[in-house]
Formats: C-alpha cells, sequence, structure tokens
C-alpha cells in the first residue's frame, strides 16, 4: 500500500485513538475556544446536525444545495473515509494541508493546557479555520451523542435530528428515549427543530419533549437517491427551504464516500447499526451480491448485524478492522460465517466465494475506508 504523508495532527495523535480521553463535559472545549478568541457568529448561519444514522448524509445534501445556491458554506463532519482534511470542507474543498498544518500548531497550546481529545482537536481546528473564511452557513454534525459533543458548545442555531436508533451503547445507553435525550440536548434555546423520519413512538416521544418548539416534520423520503438515503435528501431540502426559502434548480445529489458506493465490482456501505443495515438490506438488490465482507467495532451487536444480512446472503465473511483498537476480535462464535483477521486476505476470500458475482463490504466505515484504500492503490 502507498505511504501517506502525515500531518501535523496524524503525528500529534498517532499513539491517541479518537475514543481515548474522553469526558462527558464541554468545559475543555469552550476553555479553549474562549481563550482562542473564537465567536461562533463567525460561523454565519449555523445548522447543527445530531442523530443515529443519516447525519453525513444529511449534511453533504445541505452543505451541497446551499453553495449550490450562490452560499459560502462550511462543513464540518466525520468520520474521514482517506484523510482527516475531509472532515473539514469549505464551499467543497477539503482543508488544504498547509492550512490545516498553521491552524492546528497554533492550537496544539490549548489542545495541551485543556487535554483535549482527537475530536475536541478537530473542532477547535474546524472554528477558527471556518472563522477565517466567514461563511454564510456552516453545517455543523455531531461526533457521537448530542448533549457533551464538542460541537453542543454552539448555541445560537437551527438544530436538525436525524433518525435516532440503538448505537454506542456504551457511552449512550440503550434506551431509546434516553438516547434521544441526548441528541435532542443540542436544540438548547433555538425555536424551530427539523425532525428526520423516525419510527411513530420515537416522534410521539420527542414532540412530547418539545412541547414549546416548532417542529418541522420530514414526512416523505425523496425518490431522487438510493431508497436508505431518500429520507436524508428530504430532511435536508426541508431544511434548506426553511434556511432559504427555497431549493436549488437542478440539483444532483451525491452520497458521501463509502455510502452505496461502487468500485468496479464492490460496493461499499458502512451501515454499522441495526437501524442502518434493516435500510440497507431492504434496499439492494441481493441477487447482484455473491458475498458480504462485513466487520464492526467491539461496542456492536455484530451477532445481530449477521442476522439480518444472512437470509438474504449466502457466503458472509467477518474480519477485523485494521489498525483499529476498537475493532471487534475474532474469533466469533457464529455459525455460517468464515472469519479472517486480515482484512486483506479476508477480502480475497470473499471475492472468490463470490464467483462473478458483486461483493458487498460494510459493517464499519472504519473497514469501508481501508478497502477503499485497498482498492484504490
Amino acid at each position: 500500500m502507498k505511504e501517506k504523508a502525515i500531518n501535523a495532527f496524524d503525528e500529534y495523535f498517532k499513539n491517541t485513538g479518537e475514543f481515548k480521553n474522553l469526558e462527558l463535559t464541554l468545559s475543555r472545549i469552550e476553555g479553549a475556544l474562549a481563550e482562542a478568541g473564537f465567536r461562533e457568529e463567525a460561523l454565519g448561519g449555523i445548522i447543527h446536525v445530531a442523530g443515529t444514522n443519516g447525519k453525513g448524509s444529511t449534511c453533504r445534501f445541505t452543505a451541497d444545495m446551499l453553495k449550490t445556491c450562490g452560499y459560502k458554506t462550511a462543513l464540518f463532519t466525520s468520520p474521514h473515509i482517506l484523510k482527516v482534511n475531509e472532515r473539514i470542507v469549505f464551499d467543497g474543498y477539503d482543508i488544504s494541508d498547509a492550512d490545516f498544518d498553521r491552524i492546528f500548531l497554533r492550537c496544539v497550546p490549548l489542545i495541551r493546557k485543556y487535554r483535549l481529545s482527537y475530536f475536541e482537536a478537530l473542532t477547535i481546528t474546524a472554528f477558527l479555520y471556518f472563522s477565517e473564511l466567514k461563511p454564510d452557513f456552516s453545517v455543523i454534525e455531531t461526533g457521537m451523542g448530542g448533549r457533551f459533543d464538542s460541537s453542543n458548545v454552539l448555541n445560537v442555531k437551527l438544530p436538525v435530528i436525524t433518525a435516532i436508533a440503538k448505537d454506542h451503547a456504551a457511552f449512550l445507553g440503550s434506551n431509546i428515549y434516553r438516547i434521544a435525550d441526548e441528541k435532542l440536548a443540542i436544540i438548547k434555546d433555538n425555536k424551530t427543530v427539523m425532525l428526520g423520519m423516525n419510527t411513530p413512538s420515537v416522534t410521539d416521544y420527542i414532540r412530547k419533549a418539545l412541547p414549546d418548539k416548532r417542529i418541522i416534520l420530514t414526512e416523505e423520503a425523496s425518490a431522487k437517491v438510493p431508497a436508505p438515503f431518500g429520507k436524508n435528501l428530504a430532511l435536508a431540502e426541508n431544511t434548506v427551504k426553511e434556511l432559504i426559502g427555497h431549493l436549488p434548480l437542478n440539483f444532483i445529489p451525491v452520497l458521501p464516500p463509502c455510502r452505496l458506493e461502487r468500485i468496479g465490482r464492490f460496493v461499499l456501505d458502512g451501515a454499522h447499526n441495526p437501524h442502518g443495515m434493516r435500510e440497507l438490506v431492504k434496499s439492494a438488490d441481493t441477487g447482484r451480491f455473491g458475498s458480504v465482507l462485513i466487520s464492526s467495532t467491539a461496542d456492536r451487536d455484530i451477532k445481530k448485524l449477521v442476522a439480518l444480512l444472512s437470509p438474504r446472503f449466502r457466503n458472509i465473511v467477518i474480519t477485523e478492522i485494521p489498525d483499529n483498537e476498537r475493532s471487534l476480535r475474532l474469533p466469533l462464535d457464529i455459525a455460517g460465517t468464515v472469519q479472517e483477521k486480515d482484512a486483506e486476505k479476508a477480502l480475497n476470500i470473499a471475492v472468490e466465494l463470490a464467483g462473478n458475482a458483486d461483493i458487498l463490504v460494510s459493517g464499519s466505515l472504519y473497514l469501508c475506508a481501508h478497502i477503499k484504500k485497498l482498492l484504490s492503490d
């Protein structure tokens, strides 16, 4: 595989994973941003997106539509696929290595002083970068949860809530309504809330939890994109209409990387929890696939993901996520699967089992990113 150039951020955090040094507090990032002189007004109109599934595509669709309408638009998302710069985007362009290094190195003393985590360090870097460029709108995706996510230092905004489901149980718990509470905590004193398509019970719970809010509900999915993403595009369209009163003409939505992304015979989709996997299986033309390569982080229910796949896919290969301390570890007691720790070897097995058919790679955006690198190289 080709060697990847390491920027200052990657070098600083090479021994500190994304989920290390987490604390359920906003005080660290608030202190660092205040000392850096950050003012949220510099981000323009803020669209803050939380939820379990669909955040990334909702953010991308929203930012792309605003840009198409002629507005300077910032976009902060996670995770990245090939390079961390992908998380910090202005007017459709990833932050350059030079700008990333310049702003991050300026922040290092604050990162050390306030012991900022990986995601907190990205947040301060992104917010200071966007502040320099003075966007008309900034679309900001929460990293995990909502209440204590570092992006929740923002106060005046249009909150957007996508589909809510069980995920990150080790951090957010397993009660769907408590999970919803964590997401809804981004709303704060803002009066209008954009709500994506959820189960009736979750939607009813949110309505009751927000009696004094103006809730704009997304009620029908768009048919302009593949089915799993139609709900997210419809939510993004409603958000843009609320912001500027109209949609761009002749807009062609583009899915983010590793969302039903095809590379030759391979389809990469980062569905990583039961809700997302159900949507994928329901919409996929399963007859075209000869095998599935899957992995997940250890905090997720891989047995449930495999159970959702097994009725529709005849060959399921489980592997570990390379260079990821949170990856599941093999072997696992899951009947009817082929298991191989080495992802590249597992990919070759999936290809052999598929015969002349296509191969689906899923279960984790981290796995999809690694396979995409292998295929690209």
